[in-house]
């Protein structure tokens, strides 16, 4: 694969199903800011009342930084980068060049092709130690921007935001999964009205949930939700026990026993990219990270 520029991003949902996932998205904003914030929203607002002041201007759009806290990231930035020359003394002291970074995955990501570009970024970067966070796609503009994640592997639309900037790493298809020796097994595309007639396990951190939801509505169609769960993994037993169907990405199925087919009334490609921050200030581990990305072939 070649080497892939790398371009403006915006976290705004794919534009299959707009309207449905930023009503969805405002809603998932509004639930934090009317008081079920994140742990790093905590630990924002615990700082704020040690200082004094609001760091950032928060609504239901986006979040922004106050005066103050344009004037207070000046000050954080120096001892961010006091912080990262005593860890680099502490290293040459130790005898060590072990780099550490911190790497969201989208929890909706298979890990199939993760573990081959793994293999890869070891072997050309043995001093690269990656640590994985699973997070789901609404908390991950605040962990960029604070610095919490270096990079994030997810699904997002390639839209223009130059708080963010993004490499394209490779496309899938989005699919209906069943049981092996399932009914389905006999058809080449499933049409969305037999997907209807079977019991639906339902992703809810799928991006695509919501709007799959309203989209076999629109199509006249019901969906018979047997189950909806957080866990991608719960859902897979459940498939491989014959227990129901689901839509899923190609590569979120990892067990032999669950088998899958194109929807025949549903054209749907998810893009997965590297996203980084567009601010962040680049060492040379986090570019031998993000060009080795760019340069592997996820085929």
């Amino acid at each position: 694969m070649s080497h892939q520029k790398v371009r403006p991003h915006e976290f705004q949902p794919d534009p299959v199903f707009p309207r449905r996932r930023r009503n969805s998205e405002l809603h998932q904003r509004s639930r934090i800011l009317r008081g079920v914030p994140t742990p790093l929203s905590k630990a924002i607002r615990n700082l704020e009342n040690s200082l004094g002041a609001t760091l950032f201007e928060r609504n239901a759009q986006r979040v922004e930084l106050t005066d103050f806290g344009r004037t207070m990231r000046v000050h954080f930035e120096r001892i961010e980068d006091t912080r990262r020359k005593a860890l680099d003394a502490a290293k040459v002291a130790a005898g060590t060049s072990i780099e550490r970074l911190n790497i969201g995955v989208m929890c909706t990501i298979g890990p199939r092709r993760f573990g081959r570009f793994r293999e890869t970024l070891g072997q050309d970067h043995p001093e690269i130690e990656v640590t994985l966070h699973d997070v789901t796609s609404m908390v991950i503009p605040e962990l960029l921007l604070s610095g919490s994640l270096d990079y994030v592997f997810c699904a997002r639309a390639a839209r223009h935001d130059q708080r963010f900037q993004a490499v394209d790493l490779f496309s899938e298809s989005m699919v209906v999964a069943f049981a092996d020796g399932h009914r389905f097994s006999e058809l080449e595309t499933v049409p969305l009205s037999e997907i209807a007639k079977e019991p639906y396990l339902d992703r809810l951190h799928c991006e695509f949930s919501d709007d799959f939801l309203d989209f076999t509505k629109g199509s006249g169609l019901t969906l018979n939700i047997a189950l909806r769960s957080e866990r991608e993994d719960w859902i897979l037993e459940l498939l491989r026990a014959g227990l129901g169907v689901c839509v899923m990405p190609t590569n979120s199925i990892i067990l032999d026993a669950v088998d899958h087919r194109p929807i025949r009334d549903l054209d749907n490609i998810r893009n997965l990219e590297l996203v980084m921050s567009a601010e962040a200030a680049e060492s040379s581990t986090l570019a031998a990270f993000r060009d080795t990305a760019a340069a592997f072939d996820w085929g």
